[in-house]
């Protein structure tokens, strides 16, 4: 333990980290100054508006949570962050209007009265004293003493500390006397608490009795969540939720500086993985492949990889910070970033082609590592998550220039109360029929819901990549079998090729033990329509997909356009109001029969390009002088000198 500032900011120079005169000096550089006014400007404008209160009005915050003063996500993230700013602004300059601001947030988080909860409403059920806003804002309030600390007077340390304990260390050592499921099911929930708590433990290192059992649980905790990344980095969780992993990273980063520097857990697995694993996952501009529990178009996180880079002195991880990360008001950015570390552009570096084994078992081809309009980025996924999954599993998606053309439809507009319970897939954003996968009579996927078993054996419902080859300028081929993932016996095997630049064909082949209607659907961002031999194009602002869907057995299919409404019942948020009725658009290809051969031929350009459309040929199908035939076993596209098959 070291004299305060020791939190992510050290009071001495030693083993590398960061001193406070250190942070002074990185602030005059163009990255870090353009973070530094942000932190100042919002710092600044709470001096006037005043604390953040339970029944504020704020961007992205639902009404209904307002209206109800329910301390929610938004509304805590904001209290934490105002705290934060306010007291790195006051260590930083030294004005005491700062350190007045984060006393009287504290002041108003503190009363019961103006913040009667430090839990949000949907998680009373669980009867513990404290969850994830607990653990939120017991974190934000502890690091934000830290950086006060040395301004403080004894009285006012112990008023702080006094707060902390009654509002957030208490009920959390009670909830632990009752073994809370989330101090063993290692989720977001046990980082968010557990190590939220262990962060203020840290700050109050010999200063609260409990403080070294707070850092201990966190560090227990956090080595065994550690464990349920994948091979390589792999979140368990789905994509959207990967911003999680800024809570492990936030939390050693913290332990290295209350060490002293000698433990730097950030330069060890699975964190460079997992920092690699979300770039993969990115596409441009500055959002994440859509799979699972998500909001397609919100902005990827990437703030937790410039500490990893750090860390790591890995010039690839600043390069990808850099590319996402836009100035911010977050203290953490601010403090996380090594301005002396020099970028290196992914390309020629990473490869375009990835496929994952663990977790979601994502698989993901790209054109190029820009970061603004790529021309084609395939995705797809064989695997189910641990949490926040979706009955989505062979899940393809097309992007292009910067845009989502064959799409995900993510999450409703917001959580039911029922949402995760067995009722779930009543919501088609869950359901099966919300994807881009083959359907047996509408049957759902094989779930934890559905088999009674634990979500840690969702392996054992997942599909595979059995097959997959990467050719370096010319593109990617992959075999998925899904079988595992359906409900009565089906055998499905989804192939996918990529061949650079915007060629795209998907075969879905599959067999059932009795005859069923066989759907085949594909979710696009606009209103397309098939016509009556299954061509359709997907229009976008900067791209289009121009697309066929053809039987390679024999018989016929039937197209159409058709859009999702919400099921009566399943129509409204925790709150009771009305979930947001998008009726998204999909265009769907079925027929009855017990087998399957469908393939789908895409062609992604640039919007003021001529469409180009996949023509039947002798050998197979065309387009321009791009041929794609049938091989004993499987697909083969080709130019010229140019091929890739599987």
């Amino acid at each position: 333990m070291s004299s305060h500032p020791r939190l992510l900011i050290s009071s001495t120079a030693t083993n590398g980290l960061r001193t406070l005169e250190d942070l002074k000096a990185s602030i005059q550089g163009e990255w870090s100054q353009a973070n530094w006014q942000s932190v100042l400007a919002s710092a600044e404008k709470a001096l006037t508006k005043g604390p953040i209160l339970i029944d504020d009005v704020l961007p992205d915050r639902v009404q209904s949570m307002v209206e109800a003063k329910n301390p929610d996500y938004v509304v805590v993230e904001a209290a934490g962050q105002q705290v934060l700013r306010a007291a790195l602004a006051h260590l930083l300059t030294g004005r005491l209007e700062f350190k007045a601001s984060a006393m009287d947030q504290l002041k108003a988080l503190y009363d019961p009265e103006v913040w009667p909860d430090w839990i949000d409403q949907a998680h009373v059920k669980f009867d513990y004293p404290a969850d994830l806003r607990t653990g939120m804002l017991s974190q934000a309030i502890g690091v934000a003493y830290d950086w006060l600390a040395s301004s403080l007077t004894d009285e006012e340390r112990a008023w702080v500390i006094e707060g902390l304990n009654r509002r957030g260390i208490q009920p959390y050592l009670d909830s632990m006397e009752m073994t809370p499921w989330w101090s063993y099911e290692l989720n977001n929930w046990s980082t968010v608490i557990m190590g939220g708590l262990g962060i203020a433990g840290m700050a109050l290192d010999g200063e609260h009795p409990a403080a070294q059992r707070l850092i201990d649980l966190g560090v227990e905790v956090m080595d065994k969540y550690l464990l349920t990344y994948g091979p390589e980095g792999e979140f368990n969780e789905s994509v959207g939720y990967a911003g999680a992993n800024r809570i492990p990273v936030a939390f050693f980063q913290a332990h290295r500086y209350w060490s002293g520097g000698e433990q730097n857990r950030l330069a060890q697995t699975p964190f460079p993985e997992m920092c690699e694993w979300v770039m993969h996952s990115s596409l441009p501009p500055g959002r994440s492949v859509s799979v699972g529990d998500c909001h397609p178009e919100w902005p990827i996180m990437t703030g937790y990889v410039a500490p990893v880079a750090a860390a790591n002195q890995d010039g690839v991880l600043q390069w990808f910070y850099q590319q996402y990360q836009k100035a911010s008001d977050d203290p953490y950015q601010l403090v996380s970033y090594d301005g002396q570390l020099e970028p290196i552009s992914a390309e020629g570096k990473i490869p375009k082609f990835k496929s994952y084994e663990g977790h979601g078992r994502l698989v993901v081809s790209r054109t190029d590592w820009s970061s603004k309009d790529t021309a084609c980025i395939v995705h797809s996924k064989a695997g189910r998550e641990e949490n926040h999954e979706h009955n989505d599993l062979g899940q393809v998606c097309l992007d292009g220039f910067g845009e989502r053309l064959i799409i995900d439809l993510g999450s409703p507009s917001g959580y039911s109360v029922d949402f995760f319970d067995a009722v779930r897939w009543e919501y088609y954003n869950n359901a099966i029929r919300g994807h881009n996968v083959l359907m047996f009579d509408g049957e759902e996927q094989r779930s934890p819901l559905s088999e009674h078993c634990e979500k840690t054996e969702a392996q054992s419902l997942s599909g595979k990549t059995v097959a997959e080859q990467f050719v370096p300028g010319v593109g990617a081929a992959w075999k998925m079998d899904l079988t595992p993932a359906y409900m009565n016996g089906q055998h499905v095997i989804r192939t996918v090729v990529h061949f650079y630049p915007g060629f795209v064909a998907v075969l879905d082949e599959a067999t059932t033990p009795k005859k069923q209607e066989i759907s085949l659907r594909w979710h696009t961002r606009d209103r397309a329509a098939p016509d009556s031999e299954g061509r359709f194009t997907v229009r976008g602002e900067k791209g289009n997909a121009s697309a066929l869907i053809t039987r390679l057995d024999e018989g016929e299919l039937a197209f159409s356009r058709n859009e999702h409404e919400h099921r009566v019942g399943f129509d409204t948020d925790r709150g009771g109001a009305p979930l947001t009725p998008r009726r998204e658009s999909y265009v769907e290809a079925k027929f009855r029969g017990n087998s399957c051969r469908i393939l789908t031929l895409f062609n992604v350009q640039a919007v003021d390009t001529a469409d180009s459309i996949w023509t039947k040929s002798e050998g197979g199908w065309s387009n321009g002088d791009v041929e794609l035939r049938l091989t004993e076993g499987g697909l083969e596209i080709s130019r010229t000198d140019q091929a890739i098959s599987i």
